[in-house]
């Protein structure tokens, strides 16, 4: 037990980081419990050794590896540390860095040239936009479409289209609880109709709803209701 409290206090009053600090005094604590269990001896020293690694001259320690004096050290306490060469992009935005090449962004465990965008978020699968495209991040895998289009559950809708629950509808068709209609229909109490929706009812082809009632018009009446 003196040699753990002498350890503790060697570790206190070393200039090193508090963060480092608690690690090392937490390692020695854990060694001391294994000594007592005949299973390890409790030294400082073995839990210092065991946090760093020994590099040659002119190099510098990352994580388990040692840099040269022409690479830079990528990384931090959230992830796994890597070499990068000189003029590489560090990147840390997964549980691992990597190195990317220079003028790239990174994204998510990929990278994006210079004249492309990264798309998603922390919950979604990233990709690489190219210049124009639409970035969509509505599913758990984010998504690129063209440019002017709007994000459908996965995929583009242009201008003239409908985005119906991940469905797409052509110019001229209606979206009806989910389903697309046929061309000319309409969509009445959830359901698609072929003639108007009158008053809550579906009118047939050629009807038409006159005062709340679907009726056949004489071709003379040139599609106006008759006055009641």
């Amino acid at each position: 037990m003196s040699t753990l409290f002498d350890d503790v206090a060697r570790i206190i009053a070393s200039p090193i980081s508090r963060r480092k600090a608690l690690r090392m005094v937490g390692g020695a604590v854990g060694s001391a419990a294994f000594a007592a269990l005949g299973l390890e001896t409790a030294s400082w020293a073995l839990t210092a050794a065991s946090a760093s690694v020994s590099c040659k001259k002119g190099q510098t320690a990352c994580g388990s590896s040692c840099c040269s004096s022409t690479q830079i050290c990528c990384g931090n306490d959230s992830c796994e540390r890597v070499c990068c060469s000189s003029g590489q992009v560090c990147c840390t935005d997964t549980s691992k860095a990597y190195c990317a090449p220079a003028g790239s962004k990174c994204c998510g465990g990929m990278t994006c040239t210079s004249g492309q965008t990264c798309c998603g978020n922390a919950s979604s699968v990233r990709t690489c936009c190219s210049s124009g495209q639409v970035c969509c991040t509505d599913a758990s895998k984010a998504y690129c479409v063209p440019a002017g289009s709007t994000c459908c559950k996965g995929v583009g809708c242009s201008k003239d289209q409908t985005c119906c629950n991940g469905k797409v509808c052509p110019s001229g068709q209606v979206c009806c609880n989910g389903v697309c209609c046929s061309p000319g229909q309409t969509c009445c109490n959830n359901k698609c109709c072929a003639g108007p929706c009158c008053n809550g009812k579906c009118c047939s082809a050629g009807q038409t709803c006159c005062n709340n009632k679907c009726v056949t018009l004489p071709v003379s009446n040139k599609g106006k209701c008759p006055a009641e």
